[in-house]
């Protein structure tokens, strides 16, 4: 599993999904190359994406960090502070 964490302008709504697509693309060859040494194996690249004024999609945001199996905790705007 390959976690990136990567800070964006949040200025556009779309942040999420530019920055989400650029991390795709950044390791694409190495998720492919580990596919291709361990075809028996499965990958998964999980991308946090925050705005440069801390803003986040918060259900990206949750979704993905039940994948990592973090437990839910308070849900409040200040628990989301970097």
């Amino acid at each position: 599993m390959f976690v990136e964490f990567k800070w964006s302008t949040d200025r556009d709504e779309g942040f999420l999904v530019v920055k989400e697509a650029e991390a795709n693309e950044q390791h694409k060859s190495i998720i492919g190359a580990l596919k291709a040494a361990s075809p028996k194996w499965e990958f998964e690249q999980i991308n946090f994406v925050v705005g440069n004024r801390r803003s986040v999609v918060e259900s990206d945001f949750y979704t993905k960090l039940k994948k990592l199996d973090v437990q839910e905790g308070n849900k409040t705007s200040s628990s989301l502070i970097m």
